[in-house]
């Protein structure tokens, strides 16, 4: 399990629950938007090594995760 992956919770979402994400080779807790059904849940924003954020979606329907990262451009705080 990678603990040193830092995480920066989402806002107006729902816990969906725990998934195992092979791209970070540890079980993360999934979220879903407020108000709207849960069709995909995504990870919390994740911090890469050099500042970079991003998330990983997965697809209920599916049943699986999509290994392509989805970006965020925000600014990240140095103590995150």
């Amino acid at each position: 399990m990678n603990e040193d992956i830092q995480f920066i919770e989402w806002t107006n979402v729902v816990e969906w629950g725990k998934i195992f994400c092979p791209m970070l080779d540890m079980e993360v807790m999934t979220y879903y938007p407020s108000g709207q059904p849960a069709y995909d849940s995504y990870t919390a924003i994740i911090v890469g090594e050099d500042g970079e954020t991003f998330y990983y979606r997965f697809d209920q329907d599916e049943g699986r995760w999509d290994e392509d990262a989805y970006w965020v451009d925000i600014e990240v705080e140095e103590d995150v």
